[in-house]
């Protein structure tokens, strides 16, 4: 699922016209040769959070009469990096293509099956929220990458989830026994 949420903000920013590609960004940024991509945008993928607060305590389902036995599904936060990757020279550029990802998000920051239907099946909802970052933060998400700067803007995008249910039934409580006793005082 991670992929096909990735992929889906990809593919809503080409459709509004920003040349976007994923990749990974230190290293299309670090490459002697130039030998990049043609795009933009770089869409990255920097970081991945579980949201512990949505999961759900039961193991099990319940289906046709029986149960099956369910590890509880994990949802992610995903932290994405949008770098403009123009080259030197056209910064300005740069700047509005990283305005152009603010708009599109700002225009549409809720992705579901009704505004987009090329959405996964799989996928019930996704939330893109702006993160902003302070001068430290920013120095060490580019440190971690490599050192130069890019203009660049981070967004967290919730509610990607990974389910899946495994082939083993439990067995059907048929019966409860109980056993009271009496304690006799001295």
């Amino acid at each position: 699922m991670i992929f096909q949420a990735v992929d889906i903000i990809r593919q809503e920013l080409i459709a509004n016209l920003v040349k976007a590609d994923l990749g990974n960004i230190s290293e299309i940024i670090n490459d002697p040769n130039n030998n990049g991509t043609n795009a933009d945008i770089i869409i990255s993928l920097i970081n991945i959070e579980e949201n512990r607060i949505s999961k759900d305590p039961n193991n099990f389902i319940r289906k046709d009469g029986g149960i099956i036995l369910k590890n509880p599904a994990v949802h992610l936060y995903l932290t994405l990096l949008f770098t403009s990757v123009r080259r030197a020279g056209a910064y300005g550029l740069a700047l509005q293509d990283l305005q152009s990802v603010i708009g599109v998000f700002q225009k549409k920051y809720l992705y579901n099956h009704e505004n987009t239907p090329a959405l996964d099946t799989n996928i019930e909802k996704l939330i893109l929220d702006m993160v902003s970052l302070n001068l430290q933060q920013l120095h060490e998400i580019w440190s971690v990458l490599g050192g130069r700067y890019f203009p660049s803007v981070v967004y967290r995008m919730r509610m990607v989830t990974i389910d899946s249910l495994s082939e083993i039934s439990g067995p059907l409580i048929t019966e409860i026994e109980t056993e009271y006793f009496k304690l006799e005082r001295p």
